[in-house]
């Protein structure tokens, strides 16, 4: 009796296991956005220059400007013919429908922001999952009396020559350094208090 109770909790829990499993199966979803670029390729997009387009440049038939602010910044003003599509809501499925729609009649997707670092994330999500024609439109936007004012953005440039950071040091111009001998710490003595004496006498 014990031997057929033992192959009827066994015989249970298999079949258990084994619906957890289909159940498993059937309900997994696959991720609907999937990175198509390595970090090795946006990085080596990046520090080049051509993700980046000026406003004269822009094609308006074979273009869409595409706004990348919130909702609010783009109801008060906007450059003409711009759509916005705000970067919280890049993943969206009207947002990738949208993409993917403009890369399909190839179409060039120029996202602004108020400056060019605004529209980057942007940028670099829709470029890895495979949009090639995303650029960036290097400008600098802000309001002014309820107008949209767009200037052209002057792009840092670093001082220093990073490279030659690495670059080994001459031995004639490294300095000499002096080594300096310590001095020996000075002792304290600490000083007994004298105790009080009580007074002596009467009244």
């Amino acid at each position: 009796m014990k031997e057929l109770e033992k192959t009827k909790r066994i015989s249970i829990s298999t079949v258990l296991f084994i619906l957890v499993l289909i159940i498993g199966v059937l309900t997994f979803k696959q991720p609907k956005n999937v990175y198509k670029k390595t970090h090795g390729e946006t990085l080596k997009t990046l520090t080049s220059t051509d993700y980046l387009v000026d406003l004269d440049a822009v094609d308006e038939q074979n273009s869409v400007l595409i706004d990348v602010r919130s909702k609010y910044e783009y109801a008060k003003s906007h450059i003409k013919n711009a759509i916005n599509l705000p970067t919280a809501e890049i993943l969206d499925n009207e947002s990738i429908k949208a993409f993917k729609d403009l890369k399909n009649e190839g179409k060039m997707a120029v996202l602004y922001g108020k400056n060019p670092n605004e529209a980057n994330s942007a940028w670099m999500i829709l470029y890895q999952l495979g949009f090639d024609n995303i650029k960036i439109l290097n400008v600098a936007a802000h309001h002014s009396e309820n107008n949209l004012v767009v200037i052209k953005y002057d792009l840092e440039k670093p001082i220093p020559k990073y490279m030659d950071i690495f670059k080994p040091i001459a031995p004639e111009k490294v300095a000499v350094i002096k080594k300096v001998t310590p001095k020996p710490p000075i002792k304290v003595v600490p000083k007994k208090k004298k105790k009080k004496r009580k007074p002596e006498g009467g009244c």
